[in-house]
């Protein structure tokens, strides 16, 4: 995702279907009109156990 220019923002917890199994996803963007400031924030608000790791 680096590579291509994206930038980490936060990682959430997702209960996977169909095998029903605990996924941590992370949230990777790019904007593409400069603002590098404004995060997509629909899975960080939609799912209770979220977080931003510190080493990525």
């Amino acid at each position: 995702m680096k590579q291509l220019g994206m930038e980490y923002k936060y990682s959430f917890e997702e209960q996977w279907q169909p095998k029903d199994i605990l996924v941590i996803f992370r949230m990777y963007q790019l904007n593409f009109d400069g603002q590098n400031a404004r995060v997509y924030k629909e899975y960080w608000n939609k799912y209770a156990v979220h977080f931003i790791e510190n080493d990525i």
